[in-house]
């Protein structure tokens, strides 16, 4: 019974993405178990990280930060 933890930036997954994040780690954790009977014991939490609770380098990260490294911005 695997409990996977995700941990993402504050407000940059809506629900339909924390949705669809959760269904495909599920899958993947049953595929590697070879298992098909443990989905439904397969937990996966997603935890957000508020703004500066990310540090890289010894500096506070940011959402925005992440974004324009990314090329999102």
């Amino acid at each position: 019974m695997p409990l996977i933890q995700v941990s993402v930036p504050a407000g940059s997954l809506d629900a339909a993405k924390k949705a669809k994040m959760i269904e495909l780690i599920t899958e993947a954790s049953v595929t590697a178990e070879g298992i098909p009977a443990a989905r439904q014991f397969t937990w996966v939490q997603i935890n957000e990280v508020p703004d500066g609770g990310w540090g890289m380098g010894g500096q506070a990260i940011t959402l925005e930060m992440m974004k324009v490294a990314l090329g999102q911005k």
